[in-house]
């Protein structure tokens, strides 16, 4: 296989990998900064993937944390919350080790849902 370089002068297999390292901040880093497009499209199902996890996780914890204010009912939402929010941490870590594995062994490797969402932004 052949190795193509990149605008940043790395190798373009390194560069997919690197889309996902920092969830959604390196592939905005790479969407805005990289020409090529395939490190684009990577970056760009980074960027679409964490980001809606992200923001998912924040609206989570903000409900959580106005739902713990009240007596009784707060406590048994805030406790179903609180596992939600953990296991939504797990699905994120164990789907960032996926998609950098993905990302260094097949170039073109889609999620289901969240590659159509990429493929528009590229």
């Amino acid at each position: 296989m052949m190795n193509r370089m990149t605008t940043l002068g790395l190798d373009e297999r390194l560069e997919r990998v690197l889309a996902y390292a920092l969830f959604w901040i390196s592939g905005l880093i790479l969407f805005l900064v990289e020409k090529n497009r395939n490190v684009r499209w990577h970056a760009a199902q980074s960027l679409v993937t964490f980001g809606t996890l992200s923001l998912a996780v924040l609206l989570l914890q903000f409900l959580h944390g106005l739902l713990s204010l009240l007596p009784l009912l707060g406590w048994l939402i805030g406790f179903g919350l609180s596992l939600l929010i953990n296991l939504l941490g797990w699905l994120t870590l164990l789907l960032w080790l996926w998609l950098m594995l993905m990302a260094w062994l097949r170039p073109d490797y889609r999620l289901p849902f969240f590659s159509r969402l990429a493929d528009s932004l590229v």
